[in-house]
């Protein structure tokens, strides 16, 4: 590129990804059972005492670090002495699977359109995500809950996503598993699918939103 030449800005339509359970295959109740081994608690107490509660919010919104996360669960879970901060990070962080069907539409998608991974997620999940070449390679970029210190389903989220990327509402497609995020996302005129694996065509349903994107631009 010649110096001082203006660069065009990227006019492709993006496609927001979600990771939990969508890109990566996770079960909560798995996690607890790891950590219940460090409790007299069993796998569904571990749950109600760290899941969809204050300490949840806290680590996926970038309140403390991994450190101050782990020290919240032992807590909460009367986790025995012993119990190491390394020891927690393997066991909360090795626990997904890569979807295969998801990853291949994500892939599929970079083709055309630009992709990023929009998620609630905290820190230790994270590594997991940027430990697979494909996840941490193919998408432009990434509007991680616990760096932009905002959750699903607030729509400042999605704002961040589509000031980031320069790109309208209107061009944006939102894949996630949440019902309820995709209707959060559809109230600020964004296109969502409400992802099932096994039941969603995914990679057809993006293929067809491209085509229809491809048609209303040469119309306009």
């Amino acid at each position: 590129m010649t110096v001082g030449a203006q660069v065009e800005p990227d006019s492709r339509p993006l496609v927001l990804f979600d990771f939990g359970n969508v890109l990566a295959l996770h079960d909560r109740l798995e996690i607890c059972g790891r950590l219940s081994v460090h409790s007299s608690l069993s796998a569904q107490e571990v749950c109600a005492r760290i899941f969809e509660t204050e300490i949840e919010y806290d680590s996926e919104t970038g309140k403390y670090d991994s450190r101050e996360h782990f020290r919240r669960i032992k807590s909460a879970i009367g986790g025995d002495p012993g119990w190491s901060y390394d020891e927690f990070v393997d066991e909360f962080k090795n626990v997904f699977t890569l979807n295969d069907e998801a990853v291949t539409a994500l892939v599929h998608a970079a083709q055309d359109c630009r992709v990023f991974i929009l998620s609630n997620i905290s820190y230790v999940h994270s590594r997991w995500l940027f430990e697979q070449e494909i996840l941490a390679t193919v998408p432009e970029s990434y509007i991680l809950s616990y760096k932009v210190s905002v959750m699903k389903p607030d729509p400042q989220i999605w704002r961040i996503a589509l000031s980031r990327s320069g790109v309208s509402a209107a061009r944006t497609l939102f894949v996630d598993d949440s019902g309820d995020n995709c209707a959060a996302a559809q109230e600020l005129g964004i296109r969502s699918i409400h992802y099932r694996k096994g039941v969603t065509d995914l990679d057809g349903e993006i293929d067809r939103w491209i085509r229809e994107i491809s048609l209303s631009t040469v119309n306009d």
